[in-house]
């Protein structure tokens, strides 16, 4: 299982790349879902490294988070749910009740942005 761990280790970190570049292009909504993308695959990379068993296919971070911490540190916690119901806002219009880009601004992303940095060095721990 090494080597798919790998790989969604390495998908992990080009979706967080890809959020900066969105937060510096101002496509802030398309910063905050790669936010999601990155934590999500990370965390189905610890299941698999954790758990020896491969990941459902879930982009709900709660349920991925409880599969690899059930006691998790409450700060971390809270940036996961904060960041979990972007995964359907950030991308649809009718998620939310309105066009999802007017939403967010730089302000929003860089917040977001920074607690997944948080979030991810926090996670990565994990691995070791």
């Amino acid at each position: 299982m090494h080597r798919e761990v790998l790989d969604w280790l390495e998908s992990s970190d080009y979706d967080y790349e890809t959020a900066k570049a969105m937060l510096k292009a101002g496509r802030y909504n398309y910063c905050i879902f790669m936010c999601h993308q990155a934590v999500e695959k990370l965390l189905k990379a610890l299941i698999i490294h954790l758990n020896k068993e491969f990941p459902p296919k879930s982009t709900n971070l709660i349920t991925l988070l409880e599969m690899v911490d059930n006691n998790p540190d409450k700060n971390m916690e809270t940036i996961i749910l904060k960041l979990n119901p972007h995964y359907m806002v950030s991308r649809y219009p009718d998620a939310a009740g309105g066009v999802n880009f007017k939403m967010y601004n730089e302000q929003i992303a860089k917040e977001f942005l920074s607690d997944t940095e948080r979030l991810i060095q926090w996670l990565k721990q994990k691995m070791n």
